[in-house]
């Protein structure tokens, strides 16, 4: 099968990379503008067009979905086009254009998380099944038929960067089976079940501050979402702190510590911060949570332990 490629992220490359050496051939790939990117503003390609020429593919880049864009997109020759990771809305022009198939990887079990962020959004809910889904390309966001899905646990330990590296190994899969049998002409998409649609919104900055009024299990899922990046903060002694690894402490655990804590304890108390213990902060309903990793604006990721011995933090501060 001809495919024409669309991608913009690093989860994009790994499916670049898988259909590259299958049985199906890639006729371009499509990707955006560089862009400015560090301290230097330095024009900077994004990763699938270094990894596209490194494979030797053809490619194409866009910032608008323009006349000259579609221009040249007429021209193109391909059976299927597959949109990973892209980062832009297809036009329904596009369809127009070219009625070929236009297949989508999804990192949810639709019709649940239609939307941008469905992996972030897995965890922010506390789900305990997340998956990928392989679906027809539509002008209505998310909302195509099904080739297929597969579904895996979410571990109390998944974060958002672990959640991404299982959409990629299971995705991967599936999707060359849903290529090699959509090519043979042996699979037919099906409707999603609109009774179940559930959507789910670009994430704000003001998403990301931590709300120690919030539950503990609300907190930790947070810090999940959004670990390693974009990063849920709080502040400390004015400086801004991002928190990438947290648990909720066990409740025959927690009463060693909360009996010590004066009633009406403001929430972001922290309640305990030595070397064995680590960093323990109060949330809602005298709850705990136990910080086990975390980064100071400006500095490398560091352990509870290195915070507390290299920032002094003591026991009765506040998390804001």
């Amino acid at each position: 099968m001809n495919i024409l490629f669309f991608g913009s992220s690093e989860i994009s490359v790994p499916f670049l990379e898988e259909i590259n050496r299958s049985r199906h051939k890639i006729s371009s790939v499509v990707t955006t503008n560089d862009k400015h990117a560090g301290r230097g503003r330095k024009v900077t390609p994004n990763v699938v067009k270094t990894r596209a020429l490194e494979l030797g593919e053809g490619l194409i880049q866009v910032e608008k979905f323009d006349e000259g864009f579609y221009s040249k997109f007429k021209k193109l020759n391909f059976d299927t086009a597959l949109v990973v990771s892209f980062g832009k809305i297809i036009p329904a022009k596009m369809f127009e254009l070219k009625p070929a198939g236009w297949l989508n990887v999804h990192p949810s079990l639709l019709p649940k998380y239609r939307g941008p962020t469905p992996v972030m959004s897995t965890l922010l809910n506390g789900d305990e099944t997340g998956g990928v889904s392989i679906i027809e390309v539509v002008p209505e966001v998310d909302a195509g038929p099904i080739y297929a899905q597969v579904s895996f646990t979410v571990e109390a330990s998944d974060n958002r960067d672990s959640m991404e590296r299982k959409s990629v190994v299971f995705g991967k899969s599936l999707l060359m089976a849903v290529l090699d049998l959509i090519e043979d002409d042996l699979l037919k998409p099906y409707p999603q079940d609109e009774s179940g649609v559930v959507y789910c919104s670009k994430i704000k900055k003001e998403d990301l501050k931590v709300n120690w009024e919030n539950t503990a299990r609300e907190i930790v899922n947070k810090i999940r979402a959004f670990s390693s990046k974009p990063g849920a903060y709080c502040l400390w002694r004015g400086i801004r702190i991002k928190l990438l690894k947290a648990q909720i402490l066990p409740g025959d655990e927690k009463s060693m510590y909360i009996n010590g804590i004066k009633s009406g304890g403001r929430d972001g108390l922290v309640a305990k911060a030595d070397k064995k213990t680590g960093i323990l902060i109060k949330c809602s309903k005298n709850d705990l949570i136990r910080i086990e990793k975390l980064q100071p604006q400006g500095k490398k990721e560091m352990s509870s332990v290195d915070f507390i011995n290299g920032y002094r933090l003591k026991t009765g501060e506040n998390f804001e």
